[in-house]
């Protein structure tokens, strides 16, 4: 009898690194402009295969550089639907790792989309979050932060 094989996905969830104003506006922060970069080299060594962004001009700043550092184009999103984002992070293949870069209204709705609930809907100011979601028999959240620190 065949032995199933089970394989990890692993979902790196983070909100866009900064912004000091609304509308579709890039980082406007020496400190989010860091942050996206820092971003970038602690998924360096990580199996990115997928690097998802909003349309928004932050977002795709945000995950811009972890992209490029693996090789790879950003891939838009929209963010107002995530079953659609779920279910390209479910095409993935297995073993490999997807960075989401969403805003503070819709983490919380794609980490329960990918069935670590209860993450929360983030403050305005906060940017140094980072949710590790590892899916494989089960799902485990990690709460991570990165950056200077935010409320």
């Amino acid at each position: 009898m065949p032995v199933p094989v089970l394989g990890v996905r692993t979902v790196i969830l983070v909100r866009h690194a900064d912004v000091n104003s609304t509308g579709d506006v890039p980082l406007s922060s020496p400190l989010g402009q860091q942050r996206a970069k820092l971003l970038a080299r602690m998924l360096r060594d990580v199996n990115l295969k997928a690097v998802f962004v909003t349309g928004f001009v932050r977002s795709a700043q945000t995950g811009g550089p972890a992209a490029a550092a693996a090789g790879l184009a950003v891939t838009p999103y929209s963010a107002g639907n995530t079953a659609a984002l779920i279910a390209k992070i479910n095409a993935l293949p297995i073993n490999v790792a997807a960075l989401v870069v969403a805003h503070s209204n819709t983490v919380d709705d794609i980490a329960t989309g990918l069935g670590a609930p209860g993450v929360g809907e983030l403050a305005a100011g906060q940017f140094d979050r980072m949710f590790l979601i590892i899916r494989s028999v089960g799902t485990t959240l990690t709460r991570l932060r990165y950056g200077a620190s935010t409320p």
